[in-house]
């Protein structure tokens, strides 16, 4: 049986993963299981940018998954690709691994005072995302739904946490 394995990587909130897992197995009609691996980050800190890369940290996390299974590794620290100045999280399409990071979704970022529940409703959505790609899920344009891009946090906060029908639909048939 596959399953989506939740794995902290330098993530200090490790209660909150916890409660997303029934969550995100309900969303995404999986087993959700967090686990414990380390690897070590440092490598791929770019001392220019004072952030770490992301498509070198996800390649770490690839090896990682059996047969069907998804890791979606989850980290307080900032991340970047080459082409962005940051993400909010990444994941290759239709493949096993995914990533996100917390760092951007402190509302403390942007001058706000932090509202845990905020942060907690950031990164499931954030999650949820991506694995929607790892299960090859894009882009869509249904404005609530979880699918949509974020390039902004406000953006993250407007939409659902939800699939559209379209995508739950694509999902199934994806999962099959």
């Amino acid at each position: 049986m596959s399953l989506i394995r939740i794995i902290p990587l330098q993530f200090t909130q490790v209660d909150i993963l916890e409660k997303l897992l029934p969550l995100i197995s309900s969303r995404i009609q999986m087993e959700t299981r967090l686990i414990q691996v380390h690897i070590d980050l440092t490598p791929f800190f770019d001392p220019v940018r004072s952030q770490y890369n992301a498509n070198e940290i996800i390649k770490e996390l690839v090896p990682l998954a059996h047969g069907e299974d998804k890791i979606v590794g989850v980290t307080d620290l900032d991340l970047f690709i080459p082409v962005l100045k940051y993400i909010f999280g990444q994941a290759y399409l239709g493949g096993s691994a995914a990533l996100i990071s917390g760092h951007r979704l402190e509302s403390s970022r942007y001058g706000m005072v932090d509202d845990p529940k905020v942060f907690f409703e950031r990164l499931l959505k954030s999650i949820l995302h991506e694995l929607g790609h790892a299960f090859g899920l894009v882009h869509c344009l249904q404005p609530s739904c979880i699918m949509v891009s974020s390039t902004y946090v406000e953006e993250i906060d407007q939409k659902s946490d939800l699939f559209c029908k379209q995508c739950r639909s694509e999902l199934r048939l994806l999962k099959m």
